[in-house]
């Protein structure tokens, strides 16, 4: 890659740290969210600062078109990304049938509490009638 490209590369991947930085800071994205976006932002640094080192790591793994590598790492980086958010809506599905039943729960003692108050009050306007009438 010539050495224009690698700066603009670089300057990308330094922009994404920096962005992935400034939300966690302003706590709208988690640590555990970012150290993905994070790791990957200095991976692509890296490999634009040496260029030789992603063409040594392609080698050794048997790649034999170098920018090759780049590809694999972004699919594997989705992959990654997918799997987080699996888990993470399976916990927030789990979390969310726990809070449903434990609303349908409340929302039934506050139903049987209204109905035995009720009950109860009915009670006593019938008492209050019956004195009446006997009077």
């Amino acid at each position: 890659m010539p050495l224009k490209g690698r700066i603009i590369v670089a300057i990308i991947a330094f922009f994404l740290f920096f962005i992935v930085l400034n939300l966690i800071r302003k706590r709208r994205m988690k640590i555990e969210y970012s150290i993905l976006w994070l790791g990957v932002s200095l991976i692509i640094l890296i490999m634009s600062i040496w260029q030789s080192l992603g063409d040594r790591v392609a080698h050794s793994i048997g790649i034999e078109y170098p920018p090759a590598l780049f590809f694999l790492v972004a699919i594997v980086f989705v992959l990654l990304i997918l799997l987080h958010f699996s888990l993470e809506m399976t916990r927030l599905k789990d979390q969310l049938k726990t809070l449903v039943q434990e609303l349908s729960l409340l929302k039934q003692a506050i139903k049987d509490k209204t109905i035995v108050s009720g009950k109860n009050h009915s009670k006593s306007n019938d008492k209050k009638v019956e004195n009446q009438q006997n009077d």
